[in-house]
């Protein structure tokens, strides 16, 4: 959730303060737009996976300060949550061998972590949600001792005049809860992709990214499960929008509210003109590296949101990130579920005919929640407005298109083909890590310790989740 800063209080001169400061950096911003200052360089893309530390009976542990000290690596950080954790993997040309170093990069790092997580007691755990925590222990007391998580909770709850948050999912089962803090969206971990893109291409990349939503969820969903309630197929799409609402024009989390037309500035213009500053946090850093602009876009988390970066030479560049994908049941479906967004996106991108000019932003802001309600058996409405099952689309559309664009982007034929027989076998199962864990649930009668015993020990066998049995 972003660099750590020096204080959790604010005054109203901070709140002017950050204000100034962002409007003059927005200023330098437009110029760098209409100049075109921004690195034209391949398409590259980084990972971010979240995980969870649990103890031998499966239950979360507290205890990623003393993980994290005993692990000593920059590139796996603290989380909102004591219990979670996440990976920063280098970012990498996509063209060659650069996500199959960034799958070996992830590999290496995964076992480290295993490794000291069991010197400590404790396992590790990738995914969507944890079926075993419990709402108790979503509490501050549980929360990372950063100042930043803080203050994000102290001003969440003082834009929204001190009323509690309110959750309310209505799946399979119904779920009402309320909270005085920001806890609950601990309980929702991802894959987060980057995708670096050039200026030129940035819009047709965005507005690809926004379509291609409900499929990527779909696919990856894996959290059906929350507080003992079967709800969404991908459950942590309705937990993060509420758990975080600042009770503003828009949610600081959500799938946004049009395409793009002219250049993503529109969406720092967003981020101004549609959300109250959360963290008004000074920044003692020059303004062409646009310190204000981050940390307040840091703070909006819409499942594809715009970023700044900027390369070794301080060129500025960039990049989307995607983030509906839950964390993965492995390895494997990860990378499968990586190169197929980085294909589906490049295939849409590159339509004669934008795709986004064939399907209206409300519908395919309807596909993305249907999708994270029902998974690989929703209905969505494709480009001419016909309305197709979302295994059959992917069968015989997306996924030969999407393969298709990855020989394009340079991905190597033996990496696309792995990918084709992981996701192919999902689409025709119908097996992603919700319905296998769904079906689980089912044979262990609710109990969900041993849900989660079954599925870490299907973990441990690298093998993608459309060939786990769903025998106990």
């Amino acid at each position: 959730m972003g660099v750590e800063i020096e204080s959790t209080q604010f005054t109203d001169a901070d709140l002017d303060n950050f204000r100034n400061r962002l409007l003059a950096e927005m200023e330098l911003l437009r110029s760098w737009f209409a100049g075109n200052k921004f690195c034209d360089d391949q398409l590259q893309s980084g990972l971010e996976l979240e995980a969870w530390l649990v103890d031998p009976a499966g239950l979360p542990v507290p205890d990623n300060t003393r993980f994290l000290s005993a692990l000593d690596r920059r590139s796996v950080v603290p989380e909102l949550s004591k219990f979670n954790f996440e990976f920063n993997v280098s970012p990498q040309y996509i063209a060659g061998s650069g996500l199959s170093d960034m799958q070996s990069e992830l590999r290496a790092t995964w076992l480290r972590c295993e490794e000291v997580a069991r010197t400590l007691g404790h396992r590790i755990v990738s995914i969507g949600i944890l079926p075993t925590v419990a709402d108790h222990m979503l509490c501050p007391e549980n929360m990372s001792p950063l100042k930043r998580y803080a203050a994000i909770n102290q001003r969440v709850l003082r834009l929204r005049g001190g009323r509690p948050l309110l959750l309310e999912i209505d799946g399979i089962d119904s779920l009402r809860t309320s909270h005085n803090d920001v806890m609950l969206e601990s309980a929702a971990t991802s894959v987060q992709v980057h995708l670096k893109v050039p200026q030129v291409d940035s819009i047709r990349y965005y507005n690809a990214s926004l379509i291609a939503s409900a499929f990527t969820v779909a696919l990856a969903a894996n959290a059906p499960l929350f507080l003992g309630r079967r709800l969404w197929d991908d459950t942590r799409i309705a937990v993060f929008e509420q758990a975080v609402d600042t009770a503003g024009p828009l949610r600081r989390v959500s799938f946004g509210n049009r395409y793009l037309e002219q250049s993503l500035m529109e969406l720092f213009e967003d981020n101004i003109n549609y959300h109250r500053v959360l963290l008004p946090a000074l920044v003692d850093e020059a303004p062409a590296r646009m310190p204000h602009v981050r940390m307040h876009g840091g703070t909006i988390w819409n499942w594809n949101r715009p970023l700044i970066g900027f390369e070794p030479g301080g060129q500025p560049h960039l990049r989307i990130e995607h983030r509906p994908m839950s964390a993965s049941p492995s390895l494997i479906d990860l990378f499968a579920d990586l190169q197929f967004y980085l294909g589906l996106v490049h295939y849409l991108a590159r339509l004669p005919q934008a795709p986004e000019s064939q399907l209206a932003f409300t519908q395919a802001s309807q596909n993305f929640y249907s999708a994270a309600k029902f998974g690989l058996t929703a209905e969505v409405v494709w480009l001419g407005g016909q309305k197709l099952p979302m295994a059959a689309l992917l069968r015989d559309t997306l996924l030969p298109q999407a393969l298709g664009a990855m020989s394009e982007l340079g991905i190597p034929e033996l990496q696309i083909q792995e990918t084709g027989e992981v996701l192919r076998g999902r689409i025709e199962t119908r097996q992603n890590g919700a319905t296998w864990q769904r079906q689980v649930f089912s044979a262990c009668h609710g109990d969900l310790a041993q849900l989660l015993a079954v599925y870490q020990a299907r973990q441990q066998t690298s093998q993608p989740v459309h060939t786990w049995s769903t025998q106990i």
